[in-house]
């Protein structure tokens, strides 16, 4: 990012010393037009964020955006070699007199309407909020801007987090920089997936984002991609007219680093341990040497000084994590301590008590930790004694991301640790469903009844129920209806007396399938019902997901299309969340009959084509019984629409990204059987943001009515113009009237469920 500092020549008769880039100024303009705003009441306004997210730039943008306000001058000030601030402030303005620093700048501030931009504040953080109270005390036409990567604590100081940039204003930054060196760059050439990660990878920091782009001189954007593994030799400035801190990101980060207490950078280090985000609890079991208080107070720190983030999360909780460089860094001194082999220990120790724990042991906490997880699997196998297998028992039978990977890891560890007895049967049965979910039914079949041998040479009545209600459900998968039905009846069998509800729940729920893919819908759906009441009082979400999903089927056999419809589309918004791709997989093609059997063929194309895509995605697969089924509507749906429109429709469903496909398939009616590729291009959040403009409400209040910041609903505004192609919001209000988005869609209560 280079920069040239000039005198002058902004505006007539309003001096400054603001830097000029040579570079143009890319996205954070919905940023820009905010701040300006709150610069005609706030007096101090600080921009916090991480190293290399753009502080500066934006600051210096918004200097000059504004400079018309301040007459008597806006002064650049940058405190990144600074010993003092008043000093640097001085030394900036070339003020003559004598006396204190502090004195002579307030003496020549006071009668001026001027703007201060002191630049790289956290290394004097302390300084620079003693100098900016009293200067705004001594000076009242006198506006700060601050950029640190924490908050000064001035009194009316306005903090104002610079984040990561959105995807799209990622990549259009990455391509602008792109083109400095390589002038034929596109961000439609084959690269484009590839240069997506990239920023992903670079947690869409502009700096990050700058830096590698400007390797695209030597290597592609696959080779780019393949190195950032070793991400601190490969990004550096090419200008050597950078700032030292910014010539490479370790520096960056180091540059932060230095500014930690020792108790800080002992935190720091350790949560190198955790893997896709962490919790204050988690943090106090595995990284504390004191107290919660303590510890809570320097992860706050950590947070306050851009060194990690807090996330909110849907359900009000709050949640951790490092930035991937931040994390990468923090990795390198975990290696260099003394502390990486008992960190690991401890984290490991912590999730299996997580996971043994009933009350935590639920399904989105585990699908919320599925990366510290597999991380404490990869130490547990070389330093436990039985090779991690408790752990990977849980892991692989929930982790719905990567069954390959999950069948693997199992099979390893039968055939590896010194584990038998039950462990042996639960890990062979988990390893016989994992095989069927790939459609592997022999070696799952041979996987099942190596199962119930070991259960059976145990003796326990439990374990042999667990080993039979697998080896049933391998033997339903295979479509041998009669051997399975035993099964399930002699598992129910073992279970008397032993009071695991839940457990005879679950097989229940196998024997109204088994009744349903034998015709026998109403027995099914009285079956099911039960089982779907039972997970609903439990608050059960996975079970009663699927649970859902087995009622649809029978409801579709008894002709109820709406019944069917509504309890596909609740299976499927709870299989996503979830993050279970083969029960998102089946909710797809369980709409798509559903579609076919109104007369919708577009519709019923479209989602079977999603289904077949994510099956083939994530090496999935339904039931034989699925497979003809959605084979036959297929057929009757294409021969109803002709080769042309079928071919149409199936590769848009196949060209559907996930999100899109689950917008399309559980959204509302209106939404289900519009087919304007406008509308699917807008989110369910963005169809609400359109109501809202509909009925006339302004930014704040549609802030206001979605519990979002004002300039969060600013952004939904112009991002939904800009998707429509329209100028206006009475264009917006226009459009969704034509489109039937209307507020009264808001306000309608979900509808009562059928069970």
């Amino acid at each position: 990012m280079d920069t040239v500092a000039v005198w002058g020549g902004h505006t007539a008769g309003a001096p400054s010393n603001l830097p000029h880039h040579l570079s143009s100024f890319v996205n954070r303009e919905a940023d820009l037009r905010s701040l300006k705003a709150l610069l005609r009441s706030a007096r101090i306004v600080t921009l916090v964020g991480t190293g290399g997210a753009g502080k500066s730039r934006l600051a210096a943008e918004l200097a000059k955006a504004n400079l018309s306000q301040w007459p008597d001058g806006a002064w650049w000030v940058d405190l990144e070699a600074a010993e003092d601030v008043a000093g640097a402030v001085l030394a900036t303005l070339e003020l003559p007199g004598r006396g204190s620093a502090q004195d002579v700048i307030y003496s020549w501030l006071a009668a001026r309407r001027a703007m201060l931009v002191l630049d790289n504040c956290e290394q004097l953080v302390a300084d620079c909020a003693g100098f900016s109270q009293a200067a705004l005390e001594h000076c009242p036409e006198l506006t700060i801007i601050a950029t640190s990567r924490e908050a000064l604590g001035v009194s009316g100081e306005v903090r104002w987090p610079v984040s990561s940039l959105r995807d799209a204003d990622a990549l259009q930054l990455f391509e602008a920089r792109a083109r400095l060196v390589a002038p034929a760059f596109k961000l439609d050439s084959p690269g484009h997936g590839q240069v997506s990660l990239i920023c992903e990878r670079l947690d869409r920091l502009p700096l990050a984002i700058e830096m590698a782009a400007a390797r695209l001189d030597v290597m592609s954007e696959h080779e780019l991609l393949t190195n950032l593994n070793d991400r601190f030799r490969l990004l550096t400035s090419g200008s050597r007219h950078a700032p030292r801190r910014q010539q490479t990101m370790a520096a960056t980060i180091d540059w932060s680093h230095r500014l930690l207490t020792d108790d800080e950078t002992r935190l720091f280090r350790r949560l190198a341990v955790f893997q896709g985000g962490f919790t204050l609890d988690a943090v106090e079991a595995v990284c504390a040497d004191g107290p919660a208080a303590k510890v809570m107070g320097l992860l706050g720190g950590l947070v306050q000084k851009s060194m990690a983030v807090a996330d909110r999360l849907e359900d009000g909780k709050t949640r951790y994590r490092l930035l991937e460089s931040n994390h990468a860094y923090a990795t390198d001194r975990l290696r260099d301590s003394d502390e990486l082999d008992a960190m690991q220990g401890r984290h490991y120790a912590y999730l299996l008590s997580c996971v043994r724990s009933r009350e935590i042991a639920k399904q989105r906490w585990k699908t919320r930790e599925s990366a510290n997880l597999w991380a404490a699997l990869a130490w547990a196998r070389e330093n436990t004694d039985d090779m991690g297998l408790a752990l990977a028992l849980e892991v692989a039978d929930y982790d719905f991301t990567d069954h390959a990977r999950a069948r693997a890891l199992v099979l390893d560890l039968v055939d590896h640790s010194n584990a038998g007895g039950a462990p042996r049967s639960k890990a062979l049965d988990l390893a016989a469903r994992l095989a069927m979910r790939q459609a592997d039914h022999a070696s799952a079949r041979q996987l099942a009844d190596s199962s119930v041998t070991v259960a059976r040479e145990v003796g326990d009545s439990e374990l042999i129920a667990h080993a039979l209600r697998g080896a049933g459900g391998v033997y339903h998968a295979a479509g041998e209806l009669d051997p399975a039905a035993r099964m399930y009846e002699e598992a129910l069998s073992h279970l008397k007396g032993s009071g695991d509800q839940r457990f005879a729940i679950e097989i229940k729920n196998h024997l109204g399938v088994l009744a349903t893919e034998r015709g026998q819908y109403r027995e099914g759906l009285e079956i099911l019902t039960e089982c779907v009441a039972f997970s609903r009082s439990e608050n059960d979400e996975l079970s009663t997901a699927r649970y859902l999903e087995s009622m649809a089927n029978a409801e579709l056999g008894l002709g109820d299309l709406d019944g069917a419809a509504t309890s596909w589309r609740e299976s499927l918004s709870a299989f996503h969340q979830l993050n279970d791709a083969w029960g998102t997989i089946w909710c797809f093609g369980g709409l798509s009959l559903v579609a076919e059997a109104h007369g919708d063929y577009e519709r019923a194309l479209r989602l079977a084509a999603v289904e077949s895509r994510m099956s083939r995605e994530w090496s999935l697969s339904a039931w034989p019984l699925r497979v003809s089924q959605l084979d036959e509507a297929c057929k009757r749906a294409r021969s109803r629409l002709g080769a042309k429109k079928s071919e149409s429709a199936w590769n848009n469903g196949l060209t559907m990204s996930t999100a899109r496909a689950m917008e399309y398939a559980v959204g509302e009616e209106k939404a289900q059987t519009q087919t304007s590729s406008e509308l699917l291009l807008l989110s369910r959040r963005e169809r609400e943001v359109v109501a809202l403009v509909a009925s006339g409400m302004t930014n704040k209040q549609i802030a206001d009515r979605l519990f979002i910041a004002e300039r969060t609903a600013e952004g939904h505004v112009e991002r939904i113009r800009n998707k429509l192609g329209v100028r206006s919001r009475t264009e917006v209000a226009t459009w969704a009237v034509e489109h039937g988005i209307v507020i009264r869609s808001l306000d309608k209560s979900s509808p009562a469920s059928t069970v």
